[in-house]
């Protein structure tokens, strides 16, 4: 499992040659890695 995923951030690394900062990379590596949620949360009830 850990090699897939340090294969993911090797494949996002050679791909994020032109970011200028490192904080690009890291939200690039957490975006795709961190399997996030992305469906908006209700914050009240109707």
């Amino acid at each position: 499992m850990s090699e897939g995923l340090n294969s993911k951030i090797q494949s996002i690394k050679s791909a994020a040659r032109g970011f200028h900062s490192f904080a690009s990379y890291r939200i690039r590596i957490l975006f795709f890695c961190g399997k996030l949620d992305l469906k908006p949360r209700l914050t009240h009830s109707i």
